[in-house]
Formats: C-alpha cells, structure tokens, sequence
C-alpha cells in the first residue's frame, strides 16, 4: 500500500535532514511523526522514524550528562504535585506563570523551558505545586512524573496526544492519574484576553481526579482554617489525628461533623470516615 505522504511531508524532511542542531533535529523528527497519515502504508515508516527518534533522544540525554548537568531537585512544597507535559510552543510557560505567578522565560522560539521548572498555587484550601517538564522528554526530567500525583496533559490534535502516550508508555508512566486539555489555538494561554480564562473548572478536575479528600479543622470556639489537611479518599478521624499529632489518640474523647446535611455538628468516633469538605472539630 502506498504512503501518499502529503508534500508537506517531504519540505519537513528535508529541513529534518539538513538541520545540524541536535535538538532542533529532535523537534523536526517528533513534528514529522506528527504529520506523517497514520494507515497500514505507513506503518513501517512510522517505526522506523520512531527509532531515529529514540536515537536522537538517547543522543541528547548523554551529552547532557557529558557536560555534567544535573536535573535540578525538585522538592515537594504543596500538597498535590502536578507535572504538566506538552510539545514546544503549546503554552505550559505561560499557564505556569498564570496559575502560579512563576517567574518563567516565554518566548516565540521552539525549547525556551531547558529545566524543569516549579510553581504553587493555594485553590479551595489546597497548595497545588505546579512543575513543567522541557518538551525534551528526557528520561532524568520525567523521572519527576513518577513522583506526581497527576499529569497535566496539554495537546494541540489528537496526534500530539498520541505522541506524548506513546512517551508515557515508554516510560512506564502509562497508568499514571491524568487530565488532558485540548488547546483550541497554537497557544490559548498567549499574553491576551486568554489569560483572564476562569481556570476553576482545570483546578477542579485535578482535585477530583486524584480523589482526595480536603478537611478544614475548626478548633473549639475559634473560626474555621483556611488551609485544609489533605487525605486519600477513605481516611477517618483516626488518620486525620495521625496526621496532625499521634499522641492526641491518647486524649481524643469526640470529635463534631460539621456539613451541608441535616445532622451538621454531630458527634463522631475514630472510625468516622470522613468526606471532602468535612469541618472537623477535636475534642479531647
């Protein structure tokens, strides 16, 4: 069967050919991945640019360690960690600096980000720490993803997203919880009108997705925290005290349920499970 390769196909190639830069290589050979018509004609092309690819990869990610760069440390900082992936020039800079106020290069050329780079936003009584990796895919920056409790996914087309599973799948990050959003533009994230877009809905999701459970403690006659403890999904008072003091169990006599039912400010034990939102107030 025949390829029947747009001529589009062949002015990339040719550009992927004559390139000398290796990272500008790695750009031009995922780009034609990309445009290169998914069919039974096709499929060996496929395969075989896929392997230069993961050539020019493995290329990059040594001489990187040949000059001696380390992948910065990122230490944990809020409580949900949130790597966001995507190719070059498809807005993870700039939704960064919106969500996060992070101090973040954005510029028109191709592989601005070199480093991850980390960010927190407080949302609904929650930190969320922010880390865009560099479209590089290198294997040392997504050793992050495997730390994060989502991935945040930003695509242009289905075929980008194809990609970036195949990425994933690569890197035995297949089943790892995420959220996929789909740009309407090249970068609906530009420094315009875009950027006073409500993301509530985006922060919402991630919170649903990785199924936690927010709970605002209410000390005895004081108000309610703004800063919720952060617990999986099934986590009683008995979890909650652990995480807060182990030795309040020694003391703990009941503890008041306050919610949006009508036994709001009911009394409680340790096996209460508790839900998202809970009010919780310790008596001892």
């Amino acid at each position: 069967m025949p390829a029947n390769l747009p001529r589009e196909w062949y002015v990339l190639e040719e550009k992927f050919r004559n390139v000398k830069d290796l990272e500008k290589k790695v750009e031009l050979l995922r780009e034609l991945i990309g445009i290169t018509p998914k069919h039974k004609g096709t499929e060996n092309l496929v395969a075989e640019l896929r392997r230069r690819l993961a050539k020019l990869e493995e290329m990059l990610e040594r001489r990187s360690k040949k000059v001696g760069k380390k992948v910065k440390l990122i230490e944990k900082s809020g409580d949900i960690l949130v790597s966001i992936l995507g190719f070059t020039q498809v807005g993870k800079s700039t939704l960064l600096k919106i969500l996060t106020n992070a101090n973040v290069e954005i510029g028109d050329k191709p592989y601005t980000t070199k480093e991850p780079i980390t960010g927190v936003c407080f949302y609904k009584g929650v930190y969320i720490q922010f880390v865009e990796i560099p479209s590089f895919f290198l294997k040392e920056h997504l050793s992050i993803c495997h730390s994060s409790d989502l991935l945040l996914l930003l695509i242009r087309n289905e075929e980008e997203l194809e990609e970036l599973e195949k990425i994933l799948e690569q890197n035995k990050l297949k089943n790892k919880p995420r959220i996929v959003e789909r740009l309407s533009n090249k970068n609906m994230f530009a420094e315009n009108a875009e950027t006073k877009r409500d993301f509530s809905e985006l922060l919402d999701g991630i919170l649903k997705q990785i199924k936690i459970v927010r709970v605002f403690m209410k000390p005895p006659g004081k108000d309610v925290e703004k800063k919720a403890v952060v617990l999986r999904e099934g986590a009683t008072v008995k979890d909650l005290i652990k995480r807060l003091n182990t030795a309040w169990l020694k003391t703990f006599k009941f503890a008041r349920i306050f919610d949006k039912t009508e036994f709001s400010g009911r009394r409680v034990g340790l096996d209460y499970q508790l839900k998202d939102e809970d009010i919780v107030e310790l008596h001892f």
